[in-house]
């Protein structure tokens, strides 16, 4: 039902205006791109915003309703909070397009997300191309948004021959034969998905990470204090340009192919540059990694870090490098980060969804709210086997952070079954 009323409600766009808020990874900046065209295919218009937490905080979206009228508001791939049926009457639509599990319970909000109940891989940006396929719109290159938003989140592996059960018929249809070159192996350099094997790539996961690294990941790493021709642009703002102006041409020859046909091929290279040598940087600093306690049968590691650059996905990466260390055990990877503005960033990664790191995170948020306040700038969620809390410019030191991490794990360990704690 809530698909159906989704969809009728972008009928009535025409003539109006439509707020986009999304999330700025590679799915968040396809989504928000997707809809965005969905928006004006339908008539209307659209204004997208990439605010830098990764829940909307109320004071984001009223700050913005009060420039303008706005028929609907979207928020893509920014969770799936039971707090969000506040915003509802604030204007005449709003509509949540997420794949994270829930944090809280929705029921007033227009919400399109499969994993309510059961886990299914997909993204943000396969829901917004399934919206746009049910209104019959669409064109090649929202299947190429959709394909690196997919990507970006993990759906699908081409380099390993993984492509998530929800998303094969798309897959099959839309990217096997039409896209063949973006999938094919390839020997390059790996990126940040090649968890598994760092044998093989491919040109999509080439596109994908430039795209992680325009956008800062979701993680706010930006460039532009590294150069002058970098100082004066938002990086966010700057990769949805990029991704929103690209022209439609598929035959790239490679990776510096694909840089050389973006708008501005300069810049777009200058960030990619900096990215690949801060990687390298970060995936050294791990060296100092120990092994924190064990729950269940899962071995539990611990990284604590000072302005450490990537963190999240380099961890990804290291992650199967912890797992042959344990004997091939179940791993759970913890990064600790002080960044550069004091602000506190917990980073998760696990080999399975036997503890589920998305739950950590969000209870670290809770009680680091409830202890300490400021839930504008303490968040925390995401999936299984990836999850992030950080705590921005709330004023919590690293001390006061760790110590309620310590009193939650104890609290784990105590527990008879951990994914209930």
């Amino acid at each position: 039902n809530n698909w159906i009323s989704a969809a009728e409600s972008f009928k009535e766009i025409k003539g109006r205006k439509v707020l986009i808020f999304t999330h700025d990874d590679p799915d968040g900046l396809s989504s928000g791109c997707i809809l965005k065209r969905l928006v004006r295919m339908m008539g209307g218009r659209a204004q997208v915003k990439l605010p830098a937490t990764y829940e909307l905080a109320e004071s984001q979206l009223n700050d913005e309703l009060k420039k303008d009228n706005y028929y609907m508001v979207i928020v893509s791939d920014k969770g799936t909070m039971g707090y969000y049926d506040k915003y509802v009457d604030k204007v005449e639509k709003f509509l949540v397009i997420d794949h994270h599990p829930p944090i809280g319970e929705i029921k007033k909000c227009l919400l399109i997300n499969p994993n309510t109940i059961f886990y299914k891989m997909c993204s943000a940006s396969y829901l917004a191309h399934m919206l746009m396929t049910y209104l019959g719109k669409g064109e090649k290159y929202d299947d190429f948004l959709a394909l690196v938003g997919l990507k970006g989140d993990w759906a699908v592996e081409p380099a390993t021959d993984i492509v998530s059960e929800y998303v094969s018929a798309f897959y099959k249809e839309k990217v096997e034969e039409p896209f063949k070159s973006l999938i094919k192996k390839i020997d390059s350099h790996p990126t940040m998905f090649e968890v598994n094997q760092r044998e093989k790539t491919t040109l999509l996961s080439q596109i994908t990470e430039l795209y992680f690294a325009l956008g800062g990941g979701g993680f706010q790493y930006f460039y532009n204090d590294r150069h002058d021709e970098l100082k004066d642009i938002n990086q966010s703002e700057f990769s949805f340009l990029v991704m929103e102006k690209y022209c439609e041409r598929f035959d790239w020859k490679n990776l510096h192919d694909f840089i050389d046909n973006t708008i501005d091929r300069y810049r777009v290279n200058l960030i990619y540059e900096y990215f690949r040598k801060d990687w390298g940087k970060t995936i050294k600093s791990f060296s100092s990694v120990t092994l924190l306690t064990t729950l269940g049968t899962t071995d539990v590691y611990l990284f604590l870090g000072y302005r450490v650059l990537l963190m999240p996905m380099a961890g990804s990466v290291y992650l199967n490098k912890l797992k042959e260390e344990s004997g091939n055990k179940e791993v759970l990877f913890i990064m600790v980060n002080r960044e550069s503005d004091g602000g506190i960033h917990f980073s998760i990664r696990g080999t399975d969804d036997y503890i589920h790191a998305g739950k950590i995170c969000s209870d670290l948020a809770k009680r680091l709210v409830e202890k300490y306040n400021n839930k504008e700038q303490i968040t925390g969620g995401g999936h299984y086997r990836a999850a992030e809390c950080r705590t921005r410019k709330s004023g919590v030191t690293l001390a006061e952070s760790l110590e309620v991490f310590s009193k939650l794990i104890m609290d784990m360990e105590k527990a008879a079954t951990f994914k209930e704690c």
